[in-house]
């Protein structure tokens, strides 16, 4: 059942409104009406919650990814859901795990990381711009994740990632090739470095860059999902869709 701080996504019964409200957070607008998330309070997983113009609304536990669509604010280009959790994949994050990431943005993908290395680890994000600080500081409040991220306003091309020592770098930014000779310091031996790359001459600017500074084990993944249309008698491939949206590079640090 719900407890008090619990997050639930709202169903409508027959129809395609979702929405994610917090056990116990009052009274709730949504396109549906208000609810009175204080009745989630106690309710089986499953139950239902009336809102106030007669619309019923299954109530189910949300995940990280259902908080993020429905509650985050966006100030910058978000990484799509497949991408994040690959890129967690690929820098083998688990519960403990230490991780620099640059840059913030939305804070989307730093709620992910942050997600994967609870409840020992933490991850020092690092951004140039006080808006997306500001916009990544309230995210990461409203998904509960604030205690294990630790933001700092940085130019890591310029200045580094300071005196962290992670074991894991991850760069979501514009030159992420600039910021390798950093990457290694902090690294360890064997320690990853994960890039997300958008075209296809950034990801050949970082791939050459990787290999002369030294890093080993480098590779280049794709992900594609492709949707299909979840209806008896009509399961074909879902017309439109999402092609391409990046590379994900990763590697590690040499001896």
């Amino acid at each position: 059942m719900f407890r008090r701080g619990d997050w639930a996504l709202l169903v409508e019964e027959g129809g395609g409104f979702r929405t994610v409200v917090r056990a116990g957070g009052g009274r709730v607008q949504t396109a549906r009406g208000y609810i009175v998330a204080d009745q989630l309070v106690g309710l089986p997983h499953g139950g239902v919650v009336v809102s106030s113009i007669g619309v019923r609304l299954r109530a189910l536990p949300a995940t990280i990814f259902d908080v993020i669509e429905h509650r985050f604010k966006l100030g910058a280009q978000a990484v799509y859901p497949k991408d994040a959790v690959h890129i967690v994949r690929a820098a083998g994050l688990g519960p403990g795990s230490r991780v620099a990431e640059a840059g913030t943005g939305s804070g989307f993908l730093t709620a992910v990381l942050a997600w994967f290395v609870r409840p020992w680890g933490v991850v020092y994000s690092f951004d140039n711009r006080v808006s997306h600080m500001r916009v990544a500081a309230r995210n990461l409040k409203t998904a509960g994740l604030g205690d294990y991220v630790e933001l700092q306003l940085r130019d890591v091309v310029r200045s580094g990632f300071g005196r962290v020592r992670v074991d894991v770098v991850v760069l979501d930014m514009g030159d992420p090739w600039n910021a390798l000779g950093h990457t290694w310091e902090v690294l360890g031996p064997g320690g990853r470095v994960v890039i997300f790359s958008t075209t296809a001459e950034h990801l050949a600017k970082s791939v050459s860059t990787l290999r002369s500074a030294g890093f080993v084990e480098i590779s280049v993944e794709e992900v594609a999902v492709r949707y299909w249309k979840p209806v008896p008698g009509e399961l074909r491939p879902e017309t439109f869709g999402v092609v391409h949206t990046g590379w994900i590079i990763s590697a590690r640090r040499g001896w």
